[in-house]
């Protein structure tokens, strides 16, 4: 079944409905995709209450029916089978009502998020083309590429004004210092997190009172090359895609926001600018600011501890910060693969994050969720990106396991 049709028949299942519950992964592309069902389903006069999670199993599925979840589910083989299911992860979960690109041939990783396949279903219910530009955090936040449909999406949003383009340095953040002082993505050492040394180079950058872009640029390689992987570095400058529908304008800063409030336990503030409410704008900027501090702290403590030729878990002290710290880990440290953050949750178990660099070939996804399952625990996702959840005693043996796996 094309992806289109089964949109079609999602969207004409929420159109029998009096409600719907919807819950949505707490991350950028989960929040946007929810955010873009609610908003499809207030137009087309459909009741929803709209939920943010962290991480979904069999044993915690909320029990309203009817259920929709969005970037969430695929995984999950055991839903009930009226579960409405929106999501591009590798697909378990063989309900009649489940829209994922992967049944159609469409690589969920690169090629279609989760926010994309909401704006599917979303246009098959009405006319909801205004609200591609959400599209683009699924696309930022899990760190996919304009091409297949994400494509498709991209250039009918640009030809409908819903978007423009325009070059310059991406790094999210209100200004220039504030671009440097949060940069993860390279990771500045010495330099991110600290607001003196961010103002420093910005008047190193700037001439007659103009700040120069190819100086700050190449202040910036200079400084983070020695450290980082080198494709690590085009995060620096782009492509900057502007929404001119959204309450936040530059779409990285977006994505970025929604992203750090929705992993800070704020996903109802994130859901908010979804919806272009921009009431709390300023309190969601400095949410995600504090979020993304207290990430480069991490990353710090991490740096000074040595552990960067451990292939072990690097023990995180924050569960809201696992996976961003394990993004930043792998994407600026050359030969990390596999990078294993875990924390440790209150119930005894443990929350790992999971990156691993595709050299082995195999599906870090699939792999993840079969060695938590041996260990009496759940997990799943993408290629190269993982989670998982496992009793913390099984947690080394687990660890040792994923290693092994994508090691041979």
């Amino acid at each position: 079944m094309s992806i289109e049709t089964a949109a079609k028949d999602l969207a004409y299942e929420l159109s029998r409905q009096s409600s719907v519950e919807i819950l949505c992964h707490h991350d950028a592309d989960g929040i946007a995709a929810g955010s873009i069902m609610a908003m499809a389903l207030y137009r087309a006069g459909i009741p929803f209450r709209l939920r943010i999670t962290h991480r979904l199993s069999e044993d915690n599925i909320p029990k309203t029916r009817p259920l929709l979840l969005c970037d969430l589910g695929a995984g999950l083989a055991r839903l009930p089978e009226e579960t409405m299911v929106i999501d591009h992860h590798l697909p378990f979960f063989e309900g009649p009502h489940h829209v994922n690109p992967r049944y159609d041939g469409i690589d969920g990783d690169t090629d279609l998020c989760a926010a994309g396949t909401a704006y599917l279903v979303a246009n098959a219910l009405g006319d909801n083309r205004d609200l591609a530009g959400l599209t683009l955090l699924g696309v930022i936040g899990d760190g996919q590429t304009l091409t297949g449909k994400n494509q498709d999406i991209y250039l009918g949003a640009l030809g409908n004004g819903i978007i423009s383009k325009k070059r310059g340095i991406i790094l999210p953040g209100r200004t220039p210092a504030e671009q440097i002082e949060l940069s993860t993505e390279p990771f500045l050492y010495g330099i991110s997190g600290s607001k003196e040394e961010s103002l420093n180079i910005i008047r190193t950058s700037t001439i007659d009172d103009t700040l120069q872009g190819d100086i700050l640029c190449s202040l910036l390689v200079l400084q983070a090359a020695e450290r980082c992987r080198p494709e690590t570095l085009d995060s620096i400058w782009g492509d900057m895609w502007m929404l001119e529908r959204e309450v936040i304008e530059h779409a990285h800063n977006m994505a970025f926001i929604v992203d750090s409030c929705g992993k800070a336990g704020h996903g109802s503030i994130a859901v908010s600018l979804c919806l272009r409410s921009s009431k709390l704008t300023e309190k969601a900027y400095e949410i995600a600011r504090t979020h993304r501090l207290a990430l480069i702290q991490e990353m710090n403590q991490f740096l000074a501890s040595s552990q960067d030729d451990k292939k072990g878990p690097i023990m995180c002290s924050d569960q809201h910060l696992t996976s961003d710290l394990a993004d930043t880990v792998f994407r600026n440290i050359p030969d990390s693969s596999p990078v294993i953050i875990a924390v440790q949750k209150n119930d005894g178990t443990c929350s790992c994050s999971i990156r691993t660099d595709g050299r082995s070939g195999k599906y870090a996804g699939e792999i993840v969720r079969q060695l938590a399952l041996e260990y009496g625990g759940y997990g799943g996702g993408h290629q190269n990106r993982a989670g998982a959840t496992v009793a913390c005693e099984y947690l080394d043996t687990f660890s040792s396991k994923v290693v092994e796996a994508f090691s041979s």
